[in-house]
């Protein structure tokens, strides 16, 4: 487990050559990502790296979060090195030009009575729109906020009746694709976590299950009869004997925030119990990734009983990873049946997650890896474009990452 500052020095760091060296599965832009939790951006500036760019994270005197470019346009200095200031701008470290949270250049120091407009027409940087929901902040990376799929719903964060651990981060060390895919498939349970479904002939075969399909997700719901290692501690008490009860299970993935929801019933139908987990994907770089979670639950609401309940959870979390983190290749392969082996029941999740990613490819939000490696090896930075270069498209001295055009398909952007 990463420490606060451990978590915010990795994401800071990871990376800085990956993308020069290795080569990028798919990535997307106009998409709402998960930036950091709310608890670690205070005072001073806060570095992340996303999508194989770096951002800079601070606060306006008011609180608000703002997410730019982390990049300065004059000589390439890191703005998070840099100062707040009470204007609610940020200072480059280097020479002290400043940037405002809509990326306007605001002053430049050595023309401190001169408009740095006019030293430097329509100097500006990509500003990201921001959202702070649910102990985390969110930017939205792309240039079609119109378009954009919503932030997933957290109907617990406000229900008195459920109670959620703190927000929880850490890093790993794999692509995001793999990360994603080591919790979404029901056939892993029995495998990787010892969770039999029972009452049927094949305790490692799933009940039957529903999908449904959304145009920014899909749905999964069923109702196995399981049974598992007992891990002891206050939740063994849930159990009555060892029976194996038929529990109701949903399941969400949303494309905001590579956004994953669980919600199992526990003790059976019925019940009224639930433990729900909500878990928001980062990709940092081509084979880094930022995992989010939080979890909740509406039974055993004494707070003693919070570091039980975020161990359990994230023993789970630490099995996927360690599956996810040891997989070849180390880039996801792409499309709904890369292999010829995937299955239309065993694999139906992964085949749909493929169907929301080939439509965002479509659409022409998929970053052109190839094209991007080229004008970083030519000493070109990229930035990812936000929304005002389709108000203001001229003027910019970082052009934007370059993109598969509308239409491309899985083999083409390869």
């Amino acid at each position: 487990m990463f420490a606060c500052g451990e978590f915010i020095s990795a994401i800071d760091t990871i990376g800085e050559t990956h993308f020069r060296k290795r080569r990028q599965g798919p990535v997307f832009t106009n998409v709402w990502y998960v930036a950091a939790r709310s608890e670690d951006l205070q005072d001073k500036p806060l570095k992340v790296r996303m999508l194989g760019c770096d951002f800079v994270l601070y606060r306006e005197p008011g609180g608000k979060a703002v997410c730019l470019s982390n990049v300065c346009p004059h000589r390439g200095g890191s703005l998070a090195h840099g100062k707040c200031k009470d204007d609610g701008s940020i200072a480059c470290p280097y020479h002290a030009w400043s940037f405002n949270g809509e990326g306007k250049c605001t002053q430049i120091a050595s023309r401190r009575d001169e408009d740095p407009q006019d030293v430097a027409p329509g100097v500006k940087i990509d500003a990201y729109p921001t959202e702070e929901k649910y102990g985390f902040i969110w930017t939205f990376l792309g240039d079609e906020p119109e378009n954009a799929a919503p932030i997933i719903d957290m109907p617990e964060i406000d229900d008195d009746g459920f109670r959620s651990t703190t927000t929880h981060s850490e890093i790993w060390e794999t692509n995001y694709h793999w990360a994603k895919f080591s919790n979404l498939d029901l056939v892993h349970l029995p495998i990787v976590h010892g969770i039999k479904f029972q009452n049927q002939d094949n305790p490692d075969s799933p009940p039957p299950f529903e999908l449904t399909e959304h145009d920014d997700g899909f749905d999964l719901v069923y109702y196995p009869s399981t049974s598992g290692p007992r891990k002891g501690g206050e939740w063994e008490k849930l159990r009555d004997g060892d029976e194996a009860k038929k529990v109701e299970s949903r399941m969400k993935f949303r494309v905001a925030g590579i956004s994953l929801y669980g919600k199992v019933e526990i003790g059976g139908v019925g019940s009224g119990m639930h433990n729900v987990f909500y878990e928001f994907s980062t990709p940092i770089d081509e084979q880094t990734t930022a995992m989010h979670y939080i979890f909740f639950r509406n039974f055993m609401l004494q707070p003693e009983l919070d570091e039980e309940h975020l161990k359990r959870n994230l023993m789970q979390a630490r099995q996927d990873k360690a599956i996810a983190e040891a997989q070849q290749p180390r880039i996801a392969p792409v499309g709904p049946d890369p292999n010829g082996l995937y299955t239309y029941d065993e694999d139906s999740e992964i085949r749909l997650y493929w169907n929301l990613m080939a439509r965002m490819r479509e659409r022409g939000w998929q970053i052109d890896r190839k094209a991007w490696a080229e004008a970083l090896a030519a000493g070109h930075y990229r930035a990812i474009p936000s929304p005002v270069r389709k108000k203001d498209p001229k003027g910019w001295v970082h052009d934007e990452v370059p993109r598969y055009a509308r239409g491309t398909t899985f083999a083409a952007a390869a």
